[in-house]
């Protein structure tokens, strides 16, 4: 994707916490985070470049055609596809961008083999992952949707977490949560389940590497 110059309004889509809109003010002057979930919206810095909106993927009540780009990452399998690119068509400008990716836990720890059988076994059969729609989107799906697909990638990248460091982000994946939310959990039981389940994966304060990474996909608005 190449942006020459500053673009003016980006909308991101299912910006849970607000670290994507973060990482687009290198980019955009104005940017406007939506997300359903008030818990994940509460979390969010607030910051004179960025604005957060609380509603669907499907019903954005902005403007038709007021943003340049429109991002969404990790939040593509639990949309009604739809009405989501119907959305996303009304709201871009001619010509705008629309960037889909995924940035997976891969729950590979580097200097260790043996934490990825435990979440796939262990840690998944403790809080499945719950149905959603993980088919990519393809060229003529873009095309019904009025996009052009221009190229579809993956990418990698590495993060470090201390042990409350990575409790915490298991915390908020949407299998821990669904669990919760079933009244089959509580927050603080699950704090001390995972607590105790890594911490053997942890033999000393230092923080550990895990790869994260996926696909991204760039399409472009017909006209």
């Amino acid at each position: 994707m190449d942006i020459q110059d500053r673009l003016d309004h980006v909308l991101d889509v299912a910006c849970g916490t607000g670290l994507s809109c973060i990482t687009l003010k290198q980019i955009a002057t104005r940017i406007v985070g939506a997300d359903i979930s008030v818990a994940m919206l509460a979390q969010a810095d607030h910051d004179n470049r960025i604005d957060y909106l609380r509603c669907p993927a499907e019903i954005l009540p902005l403007a038709g055609h007021s943003f340049d780009l429109l991002t969404v990452s990790s939040g593509l399998h639990w949309f009604e596809r739809h009405a989501f690119l119907g959305e996303a068509r009304r709201l871009l400008r001619p010509r705008g961008w629309l960037v889909i990716y995924d940035n997976f836990f891969s729950a590979n720890l580097h200097g260790n083999s043996g934490f990825k059988p435990w979440y796939g076994s262990t840690f998944l059969r403790r809080f499945p992952t719950p149905p959603r729609d993980n088919q990519a989107l393809d060229g003529r799906s873009a095309t019904q949707a009025g996009f052009r697909l221009l190229a579809q990638d993956s990418y990698a990248n590495v993060v470090v977490f201390d042990r409350e460091g990575l409790v915490d982000y298991l915390l908020t994946q949407t299998n821990v949560i669904a669990a919760i939310e079933r009244g089959e959990s509580t927050l603080d039981d699950a704090r001390a389940y995972l607590t105790a389940e890594v911490s053997p994966y942890f033999p000393s304060p230092e923080p550990q590497a895990f790869d994260f990474g996926g696909p991204i996909t760039y399409l472009r608005k017909d006209r």
